[in-house]
């Protein structure tokens, strides 16, 4: 597991099953030991995973699913 969590912006998120939506989407494609929280009130999605991974890996996934990827949170 990475010690230092990535933090990334998405628009769009009006309520839980949407975080559940980009949660699962980025768990499934950054594969096994992948950990996602997101806030679906901030719009922020935190993610842990022992794969290296690049912002573009998330963007699919959050546009996938139909939401806007903001890039890295401030």
């Amino acid at each position: 597991m990475t010690s230092n969590p990535s933090v990334f912006e998405v628009r769009g998120m009006t309520c839980g099953g949407c975080a559940k939506r980009i949660r699962t989407a980025i768990e499934s494609d950054l594969g096994e030991g992948t950990e996602v929280s997101v806030d679906h009130k901030s719009g922020r999605v935190t993610i842990n995973s022992p794969r290296t991974f690049t912002p573009d890996d998330v963007q699919a996934a959050v546009e996938r699913t139909g939401y806007e990827f903001a890039g890295n949170a401030a």
